[in-house]
């Protein structure tokens, strides 16, 4: 017979066995199901974002292109090669403390945004009540108007005709801000939004080179013109500008680069979910083909060769994994269109329903490559049944070890599916770092059921009692420990990773952190402001210390003569390199300063300019001792050479920076202070509100930003990401449920004979579910307690390690792991148990 013969009678044979429908493989297509719909899912959400930022990049943006700079307004030069390319509109932000006029107590942090009559370029300003952004910052009996986001005034206590006052400057609220289409959107924004007119903000004298301020430049492009292209001859035309040139590609890069690292990690969590529901897939073809045993022996009797019988319930399978794939796909693409307006108070974008054939695309690859990787070893078990089965007495199925040539196409199968895993995700080493994560806990679960087998059976099993009895049971012959942990334990051990990394952030955050750090941060201290502002705060009973430093902005420009947009800047630095950094200069080494390499200048130091760096921003920018770096301040360039690298604790939220320079290194850069308050935590709140107001009261146009504030905004984000694993591991854990149903399912068969055994032996049905119920919670106990160590050591490693934070163990998350993987297996187990105890003995003691 020709491969064209073979293949048409296995798919004969194969439409003929799919005539029994569905049955022993509805937790085959859940598994499939749930998997697939998991991976696509959180890919089609992803696409949906990146097609809402493309399909509204422009209003995004402000424009077709952005060119930002930060405490200076463009040069005259900058500005007319801004306003030759198109319509152009000037936006100023800042960070300003706010206060009633008729009530000075009523204080808030907030962003304010002044744009001049052009804005917005693209999108529209939506105002409560509705009315044109000109006309509501318009000068009226001489006050200027101001939209102010509902937060704002619901913090101040104020509302439409309050008068609001900024340093000296009085705004009257005429609006509040319902959305504005370019704001600077992320999941935690530092302050509210207040938005003025840029002629108000001038005339009241807020928009000076010694107040931190970013100006944007936003110009509309004419249709057809190529704003990647003009972008860069901006960039070219002006190199020492210090100005960051951005085009629609571009749009909100911070939230965007969250999102893809959010969407990295959930779809790296639901990969999980599809590979654990492999395990059932491999149990429920196993089964079906244990079944299908007596029907492959005849086959071989009628000359059927091995090749035929293998296809051909490949094809059967294959038609299982067919459909299973594609309900995961139908419902992973319903996911942006369900999702879509529950997102809408947390994204800028709207997300386009789809749905999105290449990230279905992917889905449907992955879920097609674990079918084969999980089945094609069982199909080449079935193809070597023995015809002796169809003769009783003379042939049973072997249990043989299959050749390494009979099981590579499977591990070709699983070898493409981890490659596909690192391929797919665009953190290359976050992929590589799963593909081992996933090769580690298969070996440790291993290991473990290993390890609990012989631990149970050091205990005295030969004791009489119903207990002992169950402990007999869990490490007979063909026990069922390996298969209930590889079932329960990948997500348990999940779940019990997120409990307890998000049990200590949050433990740090809001118990730890705060007892050690400053209460508030003060910006915008002006240099003949210092004495007296170090006066008013020490002043202050409860003030335990203030520390200040001087602080101006510039942004990277060059790292060793080279761009950061040419070179290669590691994912975890990109952040030092996207915007403007905070510096500061310093003669002396400041206390606590940890060197890791190089060394400190001397005090009287008056060379070429220094600088010292953190370690691990000058890891992933690539430098080292003595390798240069270019910042621009203010259009100005200074180059600077690395002396020493500096290991920094950040969560201890001290006046702490990236780059410490040498001193003149910053001659005649406008410099302003920042400074910190740490008040006696043992007075309460007190002291921290007393600064606060003293502060904010002599010095109106310095900013405070409390610790609470900030830390609850981190917690938020924190909030965030811990709400997308969960409902990813959630995934993993109902797929684990579902192959542990599979494992109880394919146990019963032997279960059923120890209970014949139990009846002849005179036990009651009490008895036997006693035991068996026993039995289960043993096996559940020990899948809790493996999940619990994996789950734990996970945390520790993430938490010490990442986080840099201490380690503790949370009892009450620990116990309900325990207390769930018990509760599951007794759960599902028990429906099964009761079927089992139903059925009579006569056949099972029957000689066939």
């Amino acid at each position: 017979m020709t491969f064209f013969d073979d293949l048409k009678l296995a798919a004969r044979l194969a439409r003929r066995e799919l005539r029994a429908g569905l049955r022993g493989f509805g937790i085959f297509l859940a598994c499939m199901a749930l998997g697939v719909a998991a991976v696509a899912g959180v890919r089609s959400l992803s696409a949906a974002y990146a097609a809402g930022v493309a399909a509204d990049a422009a209003a995004l943006l402000g424009g077709d292109i952005e060119a930002s700079l930060s405490l200076r307004a463009a040069a005259p030069d900058e500005l007319a090669a801004l306003t030759r390319l198109g319509p152009t509109s000037h936006l100023v932000s800042m960070q300003v403390m706010v206060r009633r006029q008729d009530s000075p107590g009523k204080r808030g942090l907030a962003s304010l945004r002044a744009a001049d009559a052009a804005y917005p370029l693209y999108g529209t300003v939506t105002l409560d009540p509705p009315l044109p952004l000109a006309e509501a910052l318009a000068v009226r009996d001489g006050l200027p108007g101001a939209v102010v986001a509902p937060q704002l005034l619901a913090r101040l206590g104020a509302g439409l005709g309050d008068v609001l006052e900024i340093a000296d400057a009085a705004f009257v609220v005429r609006a509040t801000l319902v959305r504005d289409p370019d704001a600077s959107a992320g999941l935690s924004v530092l302050g509210p939004r207040l938005l003025v007119s840029l002629a108000a903000l001038d005339t009241a004298g807020l928009n000076t080179p010694s107040t931190f301020t970013r100006h944007a430049y936003r110009v509309k492009l004419p249709p057809g013109a190529n704003a990647a292209a003009l972008a860069k001859e901006l960039r070219d035309a002006f190199p020492a500008s210090g100005w960051r040139v951005r085009d629609l590609s571009s749009a909100q890069p911070g939230l965007t680069r969250f999102m893809d690292r959010l969407a990295a990690v959930t779809g790296l969590v639901g990969l999980a979910s599809l590979l654990l529901g492999g395990i059932g897939v491999s149990q429920a073809v196993a089964g079906y083909l244990a079944g299908r045993s007596t029907s492959i022996a005849a086959l071989k009797c009628l000359g059927a060769p091995r090749r035929v019988v293998v296809t051909a319930y490949l094809l059967a399978v294959g038609a299982q994994g067919c459909l299973g794939i594609a309900l995961g796909l139908a419902l992973g693409a319903a996911v942006p269109a369900l999702l879509g307006p529950l997102a809408g108070n947390l994204l800028p974008v709207s997300l386009p329903p789809g749905p999105y054939p290449a990230a279905l695309a992917v889905a449907a690859a992955f879920g097609l490559l674990t079918v084969l990787a999980f089945s094609l070893p069982q199909l080449a078990l079935a193809g070597r049944v023995s015809p002796l089965v169809l003769f009783r007495g003379y042939g049973e199925p072997e249990a043989e070890r299959l050749p390494l040539a009979a099981r590579l196409p499977g591990l070709l199968s699983l070898a493409a599916l981890l490659a596909l895993a690192v391929a797919a995700t665009p953190n290359r080493r976050l992929g590589l770092g799963f593909v081992v994560a996933a090769a580690a806990a298969t070996a440790i679960f291993w290991l473990f059921a290993r390890l609990a087998v012989w631990l149970v059976r050091l205990a005295p099993l030969t004791r009489p009692g119903l207990f002992f009895l169950a402990l007999r049971a869990v490490v007979r012959p063909g026990n069922q420990v390996g298969r209930v942990l590889a079932a329960l334990g990948l997500g348990l051990s999940t779940l019990c990773a997120m409990t307890q990394v998000e049990a200590n952030f949050r433990e740090a955050f809001v118990h730890d952190i705060p007892r050690t750090a400053p209460d508030y941060f003060f910006v915008d201290i002006q240099p003949d402001q210092l004495a007296d502002f170090l006066a008013t705060a020490r002043a202050v009973p409860g003030v335990t210390r203030v520390e200040t430093s001087p602080m101006v902005r510039g942004r990277i420009v060059r790292i060793k003569g080279v761009s950061p947009e040419e070179g290669q800047v590691g994912e975890e630095a990109r952040w030092a390199v996207s915007g403007d950094r905070g510096l500061t200069y310093a003669a002396a080494m400041p206390q606590g300063t940890q060197l890791v390499a190089g060394q400190w200048w001397p005090p009287d130091y008056a060379g070429e300019p220094l600088a010292s760096m953190d370690e691990g921003v000058a890891k992933g920018l690539g430098l080292t001792v003595g390798d240069s770096v270019t910042i621009n301040v203010l259009g100005r360039e200074i180059t600077v050479t690395i002396a020493s690298l500096r290991r920094i604790n950040w969560l201890t939220l001290g006046i702490n920076y990236v780059f410490v320079l040498s001193p003149g290194s910053l001659d005649g850069a406008p410099v302003t202070h920042l400074a910190t308050a740490y008040t006696d935590k043992a007075a309460g709140a007190g002291p921290g509100e007393a600064v606060f107001a003293a502060v904010t009261n002599r010095f109106p146009n310095v900013t405070a930003v409390g610790i609470g504030e900030a830390l609850n905004d981190v917690l938020a984000v924190a909030d965030t990401v811990a709400a997308a694993v969960s409902a990813a591991a959630a995934a993993t854990l109902v797929t684990g449920m579902l192959v542990l149903v599979q494992t109880m399912a394919a146990g019963l068969r032997r279960r059923a004979y120890e209970a014949v055994i139990y009846k002849v032996c005179g036990a009651t049905r009490r008895t036997i579910l006693t035991v068996l119920l026993l039995e289960n919670a043993l096996l559940g106990l020990l899948a809790g307690v493996t999940a619990l160590a994996v789950g734990t050591a996970i945390a520790w490693g993430f938490t010490t390690f990442f986080m840099e934070l201490p380690f503790r163990l949370f009892a009450g998350p620990a116990v309900a792991i325990v207390a769930a993987a018990t509760g599951l297996t007794l759960l599902l187990g028990l429906a099964g148990l009761l079927r089992l105890l139903s059925k009579k003995a006569l056949p099972y003691l029957r000689n066939e």
